[in-house]
């Protein structure tokens, strides 16, 4: 069954509201096949691409063109510069995956990977690198005020989800979320709690990561047990790669990653 383009977005609405847990997987194949519009191994498809573009994951099954475009620039700009990275790798994997087994290039899929990778490196990433000096401020400041670990934990630990999103350390606002990574970085020692790298930059200062486990458009919270301290590397292969959770609670993770194994401590004691 041919699938006209004005499917295209509903079909993103409903695959977007199944992967946010808005409905179930059922009742969005039901609703996108609707009135014989979609069939329903078609409505799985999409669904199921969607989720995979939004992790990063290879996919086997297509969308036509029209439709895999929409979705890789709505994603972009419902949730932005990551996911779409995200949606670039799982896209890419998606052609490289169908043209071995055809023996056939992909053009238009290609075209569409080119279009808005291109996009993607030519954007600066405003709000990440605004909250990276925002955090080196923050940092700045733990250190003039020579804040012990301890001082630094228990604040941590006294945040409420009440609290106000905003904090001003020696009279000037900052968001509380980046004062939380901040010292998470600190308590850390800025090192990758995978590899132990850290970055010395040119001002001596060091530089190191955040990844979290659950990403902020689930709902991912900045805190110690959502957060990874990690080298760009790891940080990068921690989102894109074949990453499977093993074992979580507040105390620490274990997971799989690429065929290695890790078991990281998630608390701040």
């Amino acid at each position: 069954m041919r699938i006209p383009e004005e499917l295209a977005p509903i079909s993103y609405d409903l695959s977007k509201k199944v992967f946010e847990g808005k409905i179930t997987f059922k009742e969005g194949q039901e609703l996108l096949v609707g009135s014989n519009r979609m069939n329903s191994n078609s409505a799985a498809d999409y669904i199921n691409n969607f989720r995979n573009l939004m992790e990063g994951k290879k996919f086997t099954r297509t969308n036509n063109a029209f439709s895999m475009e929409y979705f890789v620039e709505n994603i972009y700009k419902d949730y932005g510069k990551q996911s779409l990275s995200n949606a670039l790798n799982a896209l890419k994997l998606h052609f490289q995956y169908f043209e071995s087994v055809s023996k056939a290039k992909t053009h238009k899929m290609r075209f569409i990977y080119e279009k808005y990778l291109a996009l993607s490196l030519s954007e600066t990433p405003e709000n990440a690198f605004l909250d990276d000096i925002e955090q080196d401020e923050i940092i700045t400041e733990l250190v003039k005020q020579a804040k012990t670990k301890a001082e630094i934990v228990g604040e941590i630990k006294n945040l409420k989800p009440s609290d106000p999103e905003e904090v001003i350390i020696n009279g000037k606002t900052f968001k509380r979320d980046n004062r939380t990574i901040a010292q998470l970085k600190f308590l850390r020692d800025f090192k990758c709690q995978i590899c132990s790298t850290t970055i010395k930059k040119k001002d001596g200062s060091l530089y190191i990561e955040a990844a979290h486990i659950d990403p902020k458009h689930k709902k991912g919270r900045e805190t110690p047990d959502n957060i990874l301290i990690l080298c760009p590397n790891h940080h990068k292969e921690f989102d894109f790669g074949d990453r499977t959770i093993t074992k979580r609670n507040i105390a620490g993770i274990e997971f799989s990653l690429n065929e290695n194994y890790y078991s990281i401590s998630l608390t701040i004691d």
